[in-house]
């Protein structure tokens, strides 16, 4: 069966061009698209895609299953699924994680006869919706978080080894006394930064307070809300980490609210170097994790399982992370 991708490699162009010209996009020129068209002719391209299905018996969609999308980090994912997708010519079909969905069975709307393959972003511990599209034959991998429970490929960034160079850093600026804002357990990524965190503070004879470590559900209103518990008192740590950015943006807005000073009173550090990271009137200290480079693998990996390639011999592949320090650590006072 010939793809786009066929066509594109045929001729030495981009799929995306290549794609535009069979769409009859406008911002592909005339004679480009009329020699596209004839090329894709000649090689017996079949651009219907119920026909296609037809004849390879796939859809050339992939469901991506994600948990949130006011997170500032989930749009970095979604783009960078959908990008390399594209280039492997597949469609993306964008659903809420069952898990937490009002609607329970929602994943079932992606069977075998709508998607070839599903990109679980938001996996849970023991997830229902993971072992439900496993038991029916579909191709799947996990991005970002793991499922120990079940046996499917993951590509996820090294989680503990954050915790790790968290705790250096504010060591190093003479903090003591760390808090941690982090998700509940049944989240792999969250529960491997705040144990990394942990391994890293008792190494270095760190005491953790107990009441200092938060495990929250991620939305913004309970990250400040916990924040605000955990700042309003005497007896308050001069560091928090927060194993996501915008659990970082919550302490930052509920130190605003007290009017404790960022950094001078308070470092925070998050986790993901999310775009507002960046920006000059935030300018957090973070860990940066390479979304797109662990995207793309994903999708590779998936889409070598639809196409019958063999599973990697590596099932869980990790990808190194790196801190990213900005404005708001300082030593402690």
């Amino acid at each position: 069966m010939v793809t786009s991708v066929d066509v594109a490699r045929h001729m030495g162009l981009s799929q995306s061009t290549v794609s535009r010209a069979l769409r009859g996009h406008p911002s592909v020129a005339p004679a480009t698209k009329a020699r596209i068209l004839s090329v894709a002719r000649e090689l017996g391209y079949v651009p219907d895609a119920a026909a296609r299905m037809m004849v390879t018996r796939r859809t050339h969609a992939v469901g991506v299953v994600v948990a949130d999308l006011t997170s500032p980090i989930y749009p970095v994912i979604v783009e960078s699924l959908q990008n390399r997708l594209l280039e492997r010519g597949y469609r993306m079909v964008l659903i809420r994680d069952p898990d937490i969905s009002p609607d329970p069975d929602a994943v079932d709307v992606l069977d075998t006869a709508t998607v070839d393959g599903m990109i679980f972003v938001s996996a849970r511990e023991s997830s229902a919706a993971v072992r439900r599209v496993l038991e029916r034959g579909t191709p799947v991998v996990l991005l970002s978080r793991d499922d120990t429970t079940v046996e499917v490929e993951a590509v996820l960034a090294d989680d503990r080894r954050a915790g790790e160079i968290v705790v250096a850093h504010l060591e190093e600026l003479g903090h003591k006394h760390i808090g941690v804002l982090t998700t509940l357990r049944d989240r792999s990524n969250g529960r491997d930064r705040e144990d990394g965190f942990r391994a890293a503070m008792e190494r270095r004879g760190l005491q953790i307070r107990e009441e200092w470590v938060r495990h929250l559900r991620l939305t913004h209103d309970e990250g400040v809300r916990a924040a605000l518990e955990l700042l309003n008192s005497g007896d308050r740590p001069t560091a928090v980490y927060c194993v996501t950015d915008a659990l970082a943006f919550a302490v930052l807005d509920a130190a605003a609210q007290l009017g404790i000073s960022v950094p001078q009173d308070l470092s925070v550090v998050g986790f993901d170097d999310s775009g507002p990271a960046g920006w000059a009137f935030i300018n957090l200290t973070t860990v940066h994790q390479p979304i797109p480079e662990m995207a793309y693998l994903a999708v590779d990996r998936l889409a070598g399982r639809i196409e019958g390639e063999p599973p990697s011999e590596t099932m869980k592949t990790v990808f190194p992370v790196r801190l990213q320090i900005r404005a708001t650590t300082a030593p402690a006072v």
